[in-house]
């Protein structure tokens, strides 16, 4: 009889070994899936925030040329307006 429970005990322990690791990766492809996650956010972000500088530079040599056009005062007469009298 000792033999017997010998042999359950083993195969118990293995049971409870297989529900801890089942429970321990179902665990872990929730936190990888969530850390994918965040990696996806961050670099949008960081992409985002890239983008808005570049666009702000734009913007800002877009008005200084604008103003510098401008400086000039206004433009010369194209060939029609000068034939005018």
């Amino acid at each position: 009889m000792a033999t017997m429970i010998e042999l359950v005990d083993p195969k118990a322990q293995l049971e409870e070994r297989i529900r801890t690791l089942e429970e321990e990766r179902t665990a872990l492809m929730e936190s990888i899936a969530m850390l994918k996650e965040r990696v996806t956010n961050l670099e949008l972000e960081r992409q985002a925030s890239s983008l808005t500088n570049e666009v702000e530079a734009l913007r800002t040599e877009k008005a200084v040329l604008e103003e510098k056009i401008a400086s000039y005062g206004p433009s010369p007469a194209s060939p029609v307006e000068a034939y005018q009298v």
